[in-house]
This record gives structure tokens, sequence and C-alpha cells, in this order.
């Protein structure tokens, strides 16, 4: 009895030492997994380091190992949806940069060959000339300035629009009046028809800055004594400004592009920068509204906004 004791003990201790080395067996075999998922991880994050945000290391295992992978895979994509982002900004800034230097670069030319001319005027009469012509080109310039910052704090972000109660009525009046001197000097009429109780909830100012754009567009690309409709209305959905005009039109091609930023289409004028449509469209934009255009070359061009009731 005491021998069959004894070996009950031993067996015991070797099936212990059995399940103990199973155990062992079965925990550096772990070990060594997670070991490698672990440099698996580090090789990943090295390249993802490096700029390689093409890889997937996304599993449907369960564990901690593979929460950290997933939650890593995670940020991997966010970091590559900010990579296009900032390339994306990158392009479109170096493109901004050569179209503002090269805006910039024909005033500037103007100037200084009119600066030069000034010198050897032979009269009063054409001294005046030449600063009148080189005033314009400032004032050219300082338009330009002043929108480029306007359309900076616009994309930055850096601008609150109001939300006041605007009555269309009073928008349009203060718009046209503030194109007065290039109605009188081209002789054109502006007519406007629309319900006095005509509203929208948006900023007056940054509006009144969208809508004087557009008429100047307009403007400018109708003829001596022709005529420029505004209509407004209002609905349950959204208030309704409509800005027609009897001009040259714009070419078929142009249209998806002409409120692309420093786009020039076919029948653009020669002094155009292409900045204002793209200021409208943005201020438009930020206060939930959209902006369109339909033309046909030779009878004219229709610009309609909308603002949206209920849109914050």
């Amino acid at each position: 009895m005491h021998r069959n004791f004894r070996i009950n003990i031993l067996l015991y201790v070797l099936l212990a030492a059995a399940a103990c080395g199973i155990f062992i067996l079965f925990f550096i075999n772990f070990l060594k997994r997670q070991y490698g998922q672990i440099r698996q991880l580090a090789r990943y994050a090295r390249r993802v380091g490096n700029g390689d945000y093409s890889l997937d290391i996304r599993n449907n295992e369960e564990g901690d190992i593979s929460i950290l992978k997933n939650e890593i895979y995670k940020i991997t994509t966010m970091l590559r949806e900010q990579a296009q982002a900032l390339k994306k900004d990158k392009a479109v800034l170096a493109r901004s940069l050569a179209d503002i230097s090269h805006q910039l670069k024909t005033p500037m030319t103007s100037i200084s060959v009119l600066n030069d001319l000034l010198y050897e005027a032979p009269s009063q009469e054409v001294r005046r000339q030449f600063l009148d012509r080189m005033r314009s080109q400032i004032n050219r310039m300082e338009w330009l300035i002043s929108s480029l910052l306007k359309l900076s704090k616009l994309d930055a972000g850096a601008v609150t629009m109001k939300r006041d109660g605007i009555r269309v009525k009073n928008l349009v009046d203060r718009a046209v009046a503030s194109m007065a001197v290039p109605l009188d000097i081209k002789m054109q009429e502006v007519r406007v028809k629309g319900p006095d109780h005509a509203k929208y909830i948006g900023d007056f100012n940054w509006s009144c800055e969208a809508l004087i754009n557009v008429l100047k567009n307009c403007i400018e690309h109708t003829p001596e004594g022709g005529v420029i409709d505004i209509s407004f209305e209002e609905n349950p959905i959204y208030t309704m400004i409509k800005i027609s005009d009897t001009g040259v039109g714009i070419h078929k091609e142009d249209i998806p592009h002409i409120f692309d930023r420093f786009y020039k289409g076919k029948n653009a004028a020669e002094d155009s920068v292409g900045i204002g449509l793209a200021m409208a469209r943005a201020i438009i934009d930020k206060q939930g509204g959209d902006i369109t255009v339909s033309s046909e070359e030779g009878r004219g061009t229709q610009f309609i906004i909308k603002f949206y009731k209920g849109v914050k």
C-alpha cells in the first residue's frame, strides 16, 4: 500500500510536470506570436513614419494586439487623409501664389512704364493722363489685395457670419447703389422686381459683398445701354435672388469653371482678375446657400442665388 501511494505521488508529479511543460510551451509560443506581432507593428510604424500609408494591418481576431492593430490602422487612415489634404492644399497654394504674382505683376509693370514716361511727358495734360492711369492701376492692386485678404479669412474659417433677418429689397438696393458709378458710365439700367416682405437669415454686409461681385460681373459683360434684371422671391424652402443680364454670355466650356478662383473665361474682360465670382460663392456657401449660373453666348447670363430656410 505504501508502495502504491508512492507510485501515485510519482504519477501526479509526472502529470504536473507534463502539464507545466505543455503550459510553458504554449506560453513560449504565445510570447513568440506576441513578439512577432509587436515587431510587425514596429515595422508598420516605421513605414508610416516614412510616409507609406498604403499598408493594412486590420484583422478580425480577438485580443489586445488585434485591438491595437485596428486602432493603429484608424490612425493611419486619418494620417493618410490629412497628408492627401495637405498635398492638395499645397498645390492650391502654389497655383494661387503663381496667379497672385501674375495679377500683381501686370499693374506693377504698367505703373513702372508710366512712371518712366512721366519724366518725358511734354505737357501737364499728358502728365495728368499718365497719373490717372497710374491711379487706376493702384486702385486695381488695392482691390485685388483686399479681395485676397477677404478670401483668406473665409478659407481660414476666421469669419463668423451673423444670423440676422435680412430684407432682400434692402440688400438689392444697397448693392445697386454701390455700383451706381459704373452703371452710369455704361448707361445701363437695373430693373428690380420682388415682394417687399421677402427675407432670409444671414449676414447683411457679407451678402451685399457677394451680390456686388455678381452685379459687377454682369455690368462688365453687358454692353453700353444694356439692361440688368434683379428679381427675388421667398417660399417655405428658400429665398431666391435672380440676376440676369443682356451681355455677351459665357462660353459653354467656361461655365463649369466660372466660380473657380482666378479663372478667366474666353469672354472675360482684358483686365479681369477672376476672383469676384469665387468670392461670391465662398460667401454664399458660408451662409448655407448656393449659387448657380446659366448662360447663352450672345444672349446673356443668369445667376441664381438661394438661401435655404433652417440652415445654420
